[in-house]
């Protein structure tokens, strides 16, 4: 039983946490100005997707964790496909923003119509619309659901070998192949903009190349530390969490579910990657913390 609470409350500290993070991300992206175009409407998507991810864990694997409630558990397949869903939005939103990095860099002149305001937009709905019917129609048409497992305390699919070799395909190989284009669209992306600053180092100055290559490793940063959370999150699932013993049941559960922890992190990595979005929430922070110092007379 105290090994159920342990999941309990990692899930409580780390749904919370994540909700935290992203929910003063998606602030800080609507008050800076950079964050205006089609780069600030996919990373405040990705952020919202986050948040949904994390709630989900907090207002539905948090109570049927501590509660063990038949009722929670009967509906739990439609929770499952829904944290499906946001886990495909956010995998598709990430390869989105490769892209669109991918463009500025080597396709500059085309990059203001290929990535307008509307067409961005455009795009996230689409990802939205296509997430929901590919989700609805392999894990709820199909039979093969995800569910809340009473043994694992968190989301399993079926154990059936139509369910393994399905998911196999359609989550493992399909979400293994997004994450690795993407890594390697934000990878090729990083060498250009490098070799760009290398050239800009005689005509504008050390002090603006030094700033130059700052910004080139925040943004290898970021799409390293993105990408492999979520690939080491995606091999968990399948690879190390059945390696675990048996015995070790909260270890099991946390390692099967860094797939959904890690969403938890990424507000976290996009805002110590982005001096903006850290200067924009410093300020906001000062301004609270005014604020609640004069309310409290102190």
């Amino acid at each position: 039983m105290y090994q159920q609470f342990s999941a309990a409350v990692i899930t409580f500290l780390i749904s919370s946490f994540g909700i935290l993070v992203n929910i003063v991300l998606v602030m800080s992206i609507r008050k800076t100005v950079s964050m205006n175009g089609s780069f600030g409407i996919i990373t405040k998507n990705q952020a919202i997707c986050n948040i949904m991810m994390c709630s989900i864990f907090l207002v539905f694997v948090f109570p049927t964790q501590v509660s063990s409630s038949v009722l929670l558990i009967s509906i739990s397949n439609h929770f499952g496909t829904l944290s499906m869903i946001v886990y495909e939005i956010s995998n598709l939103s990430h390869l989105t923003i490769a892209m669109n990095r991918f463009c500025a860099m080597y396709i500059q002149h085309r990059y203001e119509r290929i990535f307008s305001k509307t067409n961005t937009m455009v795009l996230r709905n689409y990802l939205w619309v296509f997430s929901i019917a590919f989700c609805t129609c392999w894990y709820e048409i199909s039979k093969c659901f995800f569910f809340y497992d009473t043994q694992t305390w968190t989301f399993e699919f079926e154990n059936s070998e139509f369910c393994a070799t399905l998911t196999w395909f359609s989550d493992f190989i399909f979400n293994t192949g997004l994450i690795i284009l993407t890594l390697f669209m934000n990878l090729v992306t990083a060498y250009k903009g490098r070799k760009l600053s290398r050239a800009l180092i005689n005509a504008a100055g050390m002090e603006v190349s030094n700033v130059l290559r700052k910004r080139e490793w925040n943004f290898v940063r970021q799409a390293c530390c993105q990408g492999l959370s979520i690939f080491v999150g995606q091999l968990a699932c399948y690879f190390f969490a059945p390696m675990i013993d048996e015995d070790w049941l909260v270890a099991h559960f946390f390692i099967a579910t860094l797939w959904a922890f890690m969403h938890a992190s990424e507000g976290g990595i996009i805002m110590v990657s982005n001096q903006e979005l850290r200067t924009i929430f410093k300020k906001e922070s000062q301004e609270i913390f005014a604020v609640v110092r004069r309310s409290s007379g102190f």
